[in-house]
């Protein structure tokens, strides 16, 4: 006679649902995000992508002004430097009678703001006490200075130079420079009025008699004005008597 068998554990109706669960789990797993999921998750990305070039592109922007402030201010502080030594170094060649005096200023073609020019001493050489020529003009919005030796190659108030001059740029967009001088008793006269004068006070005679001199126009000191291509105006004076 057969025994009858039991029931099958394994096929209980608790387990059976438990079997259905964990196939619908690892169907939903296995399904991965859905397509507004996935739309959702670019936006996002999209706008951090936007907000973080921004500030890229800011940080950027302020480097390169901040390099642009900087390259103009150091220009603009060697420019003023080297001016202020070239009239130092001209005060002492009044001492040595020229014709042309030291700090003066020459046309710059026709129509053309004057230029500045001055006569400055070089370090003592072997040859004794060397001069050198040296002008300042604005050419093609760029402040300009030009150097060449003294070198008297005629007679008269004028003297000829025969030497090519070197020039070398200082300070870039610039519209114009505006200069005047100061001359004892005369005070500040424009860069066009002091044009062409002499080194040493004129003697007027009246009737045979030799009259008081003239006002020296010996400048002892510069009132500079550049004028740059932002509007801006920037003022320096140079005290050159000691």
């Amino acid at each position: 006679m057969n025994a009858r068998a039991g029931p099958d554990p394994t096929d209980c109706p608790a387990r059976r649902e438990d079997a259905r669960g964990a196939g619908r789990g690892r169907r939903a797993r296995a399904r991965g995000f859905t397509l507004l999921e996935l739309l959702i998750a670019m936006s996002l990305m999209a706008v951090l992508a936007v907000l973080s070039w921004r500030g890229l592109d800011s940080v950027l922007t302020t480097r390169d002004r901040l390099a642009r402030a900087s390259d103009e201010l150091r220009a603009l502080s060697v420019t003023f430097t080297q001016m202020e030594d070239d009239l130092r170094r001209a005060w002492a060649v009044r001492l040595l009678g020229l014709a042309v005096p030291p700090i003066g200023f020459v046309p710059e073609g026709p129509g053309g703001a004057p230029a500045l020019q001055v006569l400055r001493e070089l370090p003592p050489g072997s040859d004794g006490v060397q001069v050198q020529r040296v002008v300042y003009r604005v050419r093609e919005g760029v402040l300009e200075r030009g150097f060449a030796p003294w070198i008297v190659v005629g007679a008269g108030p004028n003297p000829v130079q025969d030497v090519q001059m070197v020039w070398q740029p200082l300070l870039p967009n610039v519209t114009g420079v505006q200069m005047r001088g100061w001359t004892a008793g005369q005070g500040w006269l424009p860069a066009a009025a002091l044009i062409g004068r002499a080194a040493t006070p004129a003697v007027a005679a009246t009737g045979g008699a030799t009259a008081a001199p003239a006002t020296s126009t010996q400048v002892s000191g510069l009132e500079v004005i550049v004028e740059r291509t932002d509007g801006e105006r920037l003022l320096r004076v140079f005290p050159v008597k000691d």
